[in-house]
């Protein structure tokens, strides 16, 4: 018996699509590492290179190669400065005459380039305290140096706390009691705040030594 004609839907799907010719130029890349690598095979610049100007062998040489960098204003070209510029009346009167001084009215700063004046309360020293105000002092920070704090003392005899730890430091039993309440205080911070401790100290001693 033959088989039934094939329906559009039953008819088996052939996978020879139609061709479509695109008007596209075939471009071959770099499919090989001996291809990539032959690609990207440069010379080395001259600047890296030996100086030939003398014979061989040739004496060693410092090879200077600055990586590019940002233009800084400083280096700003002369036909880019504004008219009014400094760095452009100074290059004109440099180029003009290089060998005059500078007229002292460029060094000159007037008061509108100043910064506004700072306004904080100054301490003038008066020298009211006598001996005995200083016994007293004394005798007061001895007695209870807890209670008679420096900042007390330096509030009942109208003076300042450098005056008061000058004249009478504290005993070596203090300094050992706030540094035993100090180091119980410590004893309760967290990891977090010990290591940002340590960091502030750490970034002290750079800042004392220049490295900030």
């Amino acid at each position: 018996m033959p088989d039934p004609p094939s329906s559009p839907v039953t008819k088996p799907y052939d996978r020879r699509a139609p061709s479509f010719h695109t008007s596209r130029r075939d471009a071959r890349g770099h499919k090989t590492a001996a291809r990539t690598k032959r690609a990207l095979k440069l010379p080395p610049h001259d600047s890296f290179l030996p100086s030939r100007a003398s014979a061989f062998p040739a004496a060693d040489s410092i090879i200077y190669n600055p990586p590019a960098s940002e233009a800084s204003p400083a280096h700003t070209p002369f036909i880019f400065l504004p008219r009014g510029d400094p760095r452009r009346l100074a290059l004109l009167r440099m180029r003009t005459n290089p060998g005059a001084p500078p007229p002292p009215g460029d060094d000159a700063v007037s008061e509108a380039d100043l910064p506004p004046l700072m306004k904080y309360k100054r301490r003038t020293a008066r020298y009211h305290l006598t001996q005995e105000d200083i016994d007293e002092i004394r005798r007061l920070r001895a007695q209870d140096p807890i209670e008679w704090s420096v900042g007390r003392l330096a509030r009942k005899f109208d003076c300042s706390d450098v005056f008061v730890k000058m004249v009478a430091p504290a005993s070596p039993e203090h300094h050992k009691w706030l540094q035993a309440r100090l180091e119980s205080k410590m004893a309760r911070w967290g990891p977090k705040k010990a290591q940002a401790r340590e960091d502030r100290k750490r970034r002290a001693g750079m800042l004392y030594r220049g490295e900030l």
